[in-house]
């Protein structure tokens, strides 16, 4: 009996030793907290290409105003210069630091089936901010011209390799933000013609076209018969106009003229224009986040385009709705910055999903 109780006291003793000194290595460590920087989004590089078109917008404002409005417009878009290369230059600092210090948060963004096609906006922000900075310092804008198109070429096929990659993509995960990396393209001939670069321009050009009217059909495809577009992506309705409306200003740079594959680029740019009216009322109830942001340089570039078509056109009344567009797309641009800074100050931008 006596070692019957030894031997109870010393199964007891081995119990507690495992129980309460078990080795730190077989414990779970507690999950690791994450600051605001690793959940800062890819999206937010739509921010600099909306403020570097507000720019470009108003040059082109500028340039159709005369006297003392012209002088104003050009301090607006000086203003709006500034603006653009403070926030751009922060955001690309950030999510340069993001990377570093957080990789697994960027190849995550990178393999997810719709934040994928916000990288090649890095991109298109450097193409748009070498044609912003063109008749300033055209020697700079030359650099970051050749960076934004080299890094955009790299861009595009990446994304395009992701897409048609070994695995299913659901089509609900199809929406306009698809269009950008073929946007991107495009852009690059507006910089690239003033540059010399004229036959890379054709390149990047015909490769944007093409895309956009592989794309559309899908798109399109997946709005009339998939579930209706998530609330908080609904802004990115706006993305519709961009393509034609950018392809439309760099097709009249390439060719220097109105013929009829402008005009069909420009028409196109109004229906796509109308439509996204339409839908004003589902987008204004979206709740406010980054992707709002995908009003802004879809509306810079309506107003280029009209701008453009009016002074080529010779017609003052489309000159005039031009300018209509761009007073609205400096009250947008205001309320946006406004409403993000709340956002973030609240806490809702860098914030994990």
């Amino acid at each position: 009996m006596v070692h019957l109780v030894k031997l109870e006291q010393a199964m007891s003793q081995l119990q507690a030793v495992e129980t309460f000194e078990k080795p730190a290595q077989f414990h779970t460590p507690p999950a690791r907290e994450e600051g605001a920087l690793a959940h800062m989004p890819v999206g937010l590089f739509g921010m600099v290409m909306g403020l570097a078109g507000t720019t470009l917008a108003s040059q082109a404002a500028a340039r159709a105003l005369g006297g003392g409005l012209a002088v104003t417009a050009q301090w607006i878009a000086l203003t709006a210069a500034g603006i653009t290369l403070a926030v751009g230059s922060f955001i690309f600092l950030a999510y340069f630091i993001k990377l570093l210090r957080y990789p697994h948060a960027v190849v995550a963004e990178w393999h997810h089936h719709v934040r994928i096609n916000f990288f090649p906006a890095a991109s298109i922000a450097l193409a748009l901010v070498a044609t912003m900075l063109l008749p300033h310092a055209p020697g700079v804008a030359r650099v970051v011209w050749i960076i934004a198109a080299i890094g955009h070429a790299i861009g595009f096929v990446g994304v395009v390799s992701h897409w048609m990659g070994p695995r299913t993509i659901p089509v609900a995960t199809l929406n306009p933000a698809w269009f950008i990396p073929a946007v991107g393209n495009v852009v690059m001939p507006i910089a690239g013609v003033d540059l010399g670069y004229l036959s890379v321009s054709w390149l990047f050009f015909g490769t944007g076209l093409m895309f956009w009217l592989v794309l559309l059909p899908m798109v399109i495809h997946r709005f009339v018969f998939e579930a209706p577009l998530p609330p908080k992506l609904v802004p990115t309705l706006a993305i519709l106009i961009a393509p034609p409306a950018v392809a439309f200003i760099a097709y009249v740079k390439l060719t220097g003229g109105l013929d009829a594959g402008a005009q069909v680029l420009f028409g196109a740019t109004i229906a796509f224009a109308l439509l996204v009216v339409a839908a004003a009322g589902r987008i204004a109830k979206a709740p406010f986040g980054v992707p709002f942001w995908a009003l802004s340089f879809p509306t810079a570039g309506l107003t280029i385009a009209t701008l453009t078509y009016g002074a080529k056109a010779g017609i003052p009344g489309v000159t005039f709705a031009g300018l209509g567009l761009w007073a609205f797309l400096l009250v947008l641009i205001v309320v946006l910055l406004v409403r993000t800074l709340v956002a973030q100050a609240q806490g809702r931008i860098c914030v994990p999903e």
